[in-house]
């Protein structure tokens, strides 16, 4: 059966998407904040002390929830904080990783990442 042709509409809707679409520094391909999760390169991936990767902000919230204090206090000391780093520097969070470089506890971070997720939701 043969294909059907894309009607105009539906070529005008693809050229949209393809303008909102941005590449940063880091090659990251984002839809202009319509997107809940942005595609990151391995390269950028945030690998912790014990060997796991980190591929985005939602699975950094929940792996916090059962990241040992041991690997969470080699990322987080009162000189640096490799999380913060990491948001601001692949994701461009500038304020997130404000705000997560001035949190007291790992439940704040944890919020403060889950805050900024249902932020973005709600845009969707």
């Amino acid at each position: 059966m043969p294909r059907k042709k894309k009607d105009s509409n539906h070529l005008k809707h693809e050229a949209a998407e393809k303008k909102h679409m941005q590449k940063d520094a880091n090659g990251v391909s984002r839809k202009a904040d319509r997107k809940l999760s942005v595609e990151i390169k391995p390269d950028n991936y945030f690998v912790l002390c014990d060997g796991r990767s980190v591929k985005d902000i939602a699975e950094l919230a929940k792996i916090l929830e059962t990241l040992s204090d041991d690997v969470f206090y080699y990322h987080v000391t009162t000189e640096k904080n490799d999380f913060a780093n990491w948001l601001n520097d692949v994701f461009k969070e500038e304020q997130l990783a404000s705000d997560i470089r001035s949190s007291k506890s790992k439940i704040e971070m944890i919020a403060l990442l889950y805050k900024r997720l249902f932020e973005k939701m709600e845009r969707l």
